[in-house]
């Protein structure tokens, strides 16, 4: 096990940065240690008497927080040091409100995935990790984070403090977000730290709810091999492959490097696996319905019922033809994720140095939907096609393919690029300075299948097939259903037809009707940065420290999509113009640290952020306070804010996605959602205020707690509170219909029904929440074995969002109607890790507490236990000095999701779908 802070002090050799466990330093957010490890299973060996002697004797360990501050605070600085604190696997700051995991947490508690990660914070509300074909349309395969439920955009993403690229994709409701899935092989970390306080006075934009900076290791000598299987044990089958490798070593005179690789390869799961699905129904399938003018009402296939439907009577005497797409909808679509990570550090002179990294990760995905998509556009079927029983033109209202017919394929690719190198260095008289630049990219090619609605209905009136040549120029006039024009036969009757028949639909129409709708989406990042640190004066509690320094950052995006695309010609994805935006920030910043007291320690922030051409100027301020009471008691208080500018995208870009809108006649239908970008659009902004105190002791083994000597002990609690105001949202299609159902943003086909609602982008909203956070963790060490148990909880107390100028209590709620994010009251972790000898274990209970959906119905609590043991079997593996095997369950009850009244009968953003999972990883290194 690589000990968190042992990779910052070899990282940093040249410049004189170590820093000790618990020494102060503001903002610099330490965070050290107690939990078990390799130090635990030192001191469980030979009873109290030698726990006691390996407690005293414990080294101190370097734990350089790096989240939160770019001030280098001195050695001597008068903040008290706790010697006896030991590593730190998953700490909670002293200084500010923090939260590590280091590499063995993660290994530890069963991570393979940063999503899984994400799904071990408490603190995280929506974030957008599992499959769903309805509110994903183009970010299946992502992952991304939503501290306190604020939004995916409101989190700043770091890798080894540098930003990384937003994903070329972006969320429904079009937000931008950094792919963590894209981000690092997870054998390459070190830590990773995260800051739950708004940070854009120290980071700029998009650090509203807090900050996730992934470390890398450093100084890391070796290698380490893990290949790990997983699978779902009931129901279907769902399995993960993964094989993960790093290496390091000295490189030159004085310099180090790092290599890391993963693969994963991940099949399916559809919901028609699972025992607790319920019908998800759509009013379009097939068999369909058909609007016949002549009874002025919409009628079903006749055969609705005899053939898989599901028939529905409707008030005004007409029936529909529903189709149960549930059992069709993706959970968990098949990955094959390719990532790699490199790293080298090599010193230029005795006081500077130089370092370069380059990271690659390709997934390519695909997932299952249902046979066809609805077409929307109501198209003909005309009175000579042989299925029409009507003896008349009617409109139809379905899909090609529904029951018995095979699913449909979307296919997905993401690749991302980014370098990032730099030269830091630090002159006699004490100044730090340090130069970098990163460019990054995102490449996202879009390829779901659709209906083309000039083919389908082409082919409703005996036109279908490629060989049909309806063109002025053709040799001899087009004749429907003759040659090699076909019709499409849209009628159950089609079911059982024969070759011959007249309604047989011809096989080779599913490739003229469907098509590939196209799109290759760009986004691009170039950052240049430049930061001064060094100390100065001589206060009441020793020198102050100061940092300034100057960015300069350009993100672009751009999509283009194929010609059909284009012209709206697809019948459910209607389509979408290329699009095409770039964004230039320049930005300064200053900080500084004050310690007028011993056990008084004042940090201030400034940063000036000016959006070149567009937004303005925006200046941000904030102050910490950090009282000492103790040695072992630190309190702690912040005040400032923070925004989050437009995105590119949100200014320049257009996005059409489906929504299902209530008609003025009581019809309910899927429509386009067609947002256009607002160049007028002001930041959001928020007012952040965190107060919170830690305590934590190093305690003499004679201390007894639960039968065993208890010799770390820590509590922490954070009282947090945001005012999140000019929310950046959608205008609501639904608002608009009903203000006024032909208002000129609304565009109806030939039949009547909603085509596409035109909207913008508005600053409308706002998110006012508060809560507390509490954490709880001790170690134990006595003969029997090395103990450390912990509790981690989250308490929103409000969650109140204005949405369209009207305010809600969205607290405890789903809230998939508005700006807000699904929330709980209350969500907690409780577990343990337990070492003795070659054993390890590891087990904790995740639980998630009940809300309401958006009509009241309450949702059920979730609560999952996880565990896994490891077992070190010495050197089994040639070429390798320790080898472990680790077999784990993840949900060993085998929970199923919470019921929600929603199409896939569970809320994809707060719940896993996966049931119980097993797995079995052998780990090697040297």
């Amino acid at each position: 096990m690589i000990a968190v802070g042992e990779g910052s002090r070899a990282a940093s050799k040249w410049l004189g940065r170590e820093r000790r466990c618990g020494v102060g330093m503001g903002l610099a957010l330490t965070a050290c240690a107690f939990l078990a490890g390799e130090a635990l299973g030192a001191r469980e060996s030979s009873g109290s008497a030698e726990s006691d002697q390996a407690a005293s004797d414990m080294e101190e360990v370097v734990v350089a927080a790096e989240t939160g501050t770019h001030i280098r605070h001195p050695e001597d600085s008068p903040l008290p040091s706790d010697a006896e604190l030991s590593e730190s696997d998953v700490a909670e700051g002293m200084l500010e409100p923090l939260t590590q995991f280091s590499a063995n947490a993660l290994r530890t508690q069963g991570v393979k995935d940063i999503r899984d990660l994400v799904g071990l914070l408490t603190i995280n509300h929506g974030a957008e990790n599992n499959s769903d074909n309805l509110t994903q349309n183009f970010t299946v395969g992502t992952a991304n984070l939503n501290l306190r439920g604020l939004g995916v955009a409101s989190t700043l993403v770091l890798l080894n403090g540098k930003r990384q690229v937003h994903a070329a994709v972006q969320t429904d409701d079009g937000y931008d977000f950094v792919d963590l899935a894209a981000l690092v092989p997870v054998l390459a970390l070190e830590r990773v730290e995260i800051f739950k306080d708004g940070a854009s006075a120290v980071y700029g934009s998009d650090a509203v709810a807090g900050v996730a900076n992934f470390i890398t290791r450093r100084g890391f000598d070796g290698a380490e091999v893990q290949v790990e299987y997983r699978a779902r044990t009931n129901n279907g089958s769902q399995d993960d492959w993964n094989i993960d490798g790093v290496v390091g070593g000295a490189m030159g005179d004085g310099g180090s490097f790092l290599m890391a690789a993963s693969y994963l390869h991940r099949t399916s799961l559809v919901l028609g696996e699972v025992d607790w699905l319920r019908p998800a129904t759509s009013g379009f399938g097939n068999p369909g319905s058909f609007t016949v003018p002549s009874l002025n009402r919409v009628v079903a296939d006749p055969n609705c019922a005899a053939k898989g439907g599901l028939l529905q009577e409707l008030a005004n005497g007409g029936t529909i033809c529903r189709f149960d797409y549930g059992p069709q909808i993706t959970a968990v679509p098949v990955e094959d994720r390719l990532q790699g990570y490199a790293r080298a550090e090599w010193p230029l002179t005795d006081a500077s140095g130089m370092w370069a990294e380059v990271g690659y990760a390709r997934n390519d995905i695909s997932r299952e939907v249902s046979p066809s998509f609805p077409v929307l556009n109501t198209p003909i079927v005309a009175a000579n096609n042989p299925g029409n029983i009507f003896g008349e033109d009617v409109y139809f209202e379905g899909r090609p393919y529904g029951v018995g017919q095979p699913t449909e394929i979307n296919y997905y690719q993401h690749d991302t690029v980014r370098v990032s190198f730099g030269i830091e260095g630090e002159l006699n008289n004490g100044l730090v300075w340090d130069l970098s630049f990163t460019r990054a990219a995102n490449d996202a090619v879009l390829n779901p299948r659709d209906v083309i609605a000039a083919n389908f209905q082409a082919a409703l009136l005996g036109f279908g097939g490629s060989g049909c040549d309806t063109s002025p120029t053709a040799a001899a006039p087009a004749v429907p259903g003759e040659g090699a024009c076909r019709f499409f036969n849209p009628f159950s009757s089609a079911f059982d037809a024969l070759p011959g028949d007249p309604t047989f639909n011809d096989p080779s129409l599913r490739s003229f009707i469907i098509g590939d709708y196209l799109g290759d989406a760009k986004s691009e990042l170039m950052v240049l940065d430049i930061d001064i640190t060094d100390s100065f004066g001589n206060f009441g509690g020793g020198p102050g420290g100061f940092a300034v320094g100057a960015k300069m950052r350009q993100e672009s995006v751009a999509t283009v999509f194929d010609s059909i695309t284009q012209q709206d010609g697809f019948a459910f994805l209607i389509g979408n113009p290329n699009f095409a935006g770039k964004t230039h920030i320049h930005a300064a910043y200053g900080e500084v640290t004050l310690p007028f007291q011993p056990w008084l320690e004042v940090t201030g922030a400034l940063r000036l952020e000016h959006y070149v051409r567009r937004v303005g100027t925006t200046v941000d301020p904030k102050v910490t306070v950090l009282v000492s009471a103790s040695p072992s008691l630190s309190l702690r208080a912040a005040l400032g804010t923070s925004f989050r500018a437009p995105s590119t995208f949100q200014t320049h870009g257009v996005q059409t996605h489906f929504v299902n809108i209530l008609d003025y006649d009581g019809t309910r239908t899927f429509a386009g959602r067609r947002t256009i970008g607002n160049a007028d659009l002001s930041p959001e902004t928020s007012t952040a205020f965190n107060v919170g105190a830690t305590w934590r002791q190093g305690l003499p083994a004679s201390y007894y707690a639960f039968g065993a000597p208890l010799i770390v002990f820590e509590l922490g609690v954070d009282y947090w509170r945001y005012a999140f105001e000019d929310v950046l949202h959608k205008d609501a299609a639904q608002t608009i219909v009903d203000a006024d159902p032909f208002d000129a943003r609304i565009e109806r086909t030939s039949a009547g029904t909603i085509s596409i609602v035109n909207v913008t982008f508005v600053n409308a909203d706002a998110i006012d929440t508060s809560g507390i956070d509490f954490t709880a963790r001790g170690e134990f060490a006595s003969d029997w074995g090395a103990f450390a148990p912990f509790v981690v909880a989250s308490f929103i107390l409000d969650y109140d969002v204005t949405n369209a100028g009207r305010r809600i209590d969205a607290l405890g709620r789903l809230n998939r109607a508005n700006v807000g994010a699904p929330n709980q009251r209350f969500k907690a972790n409780v577990g343990a890790d337990f070492q003795r000898g070659a054993v390890s274990v590891n087990a904790q209970l995740r639980h998630i507490g009940g809300y309401e959906d958006d009509g009241g119905m309450e949702i059920d609590a979730f609560t999952t236990l996880d565990a896994n043991i490891a077992i070190d079997i010495g050197e089994r593996v040639p070429g390798f000095s320790a080898t472990a095997i680790r077999l784990g369950v993840v949900n060993a009850t085998d929970e199923a999701p919470p019921f929600v009244n929603i199409a896939g009968s569970y809320d994809v953003r707060s719940a896993d779908p996966r049931g119980r999972r097993v797995f079995l990883r052998l780990e090697a290194s040297r």
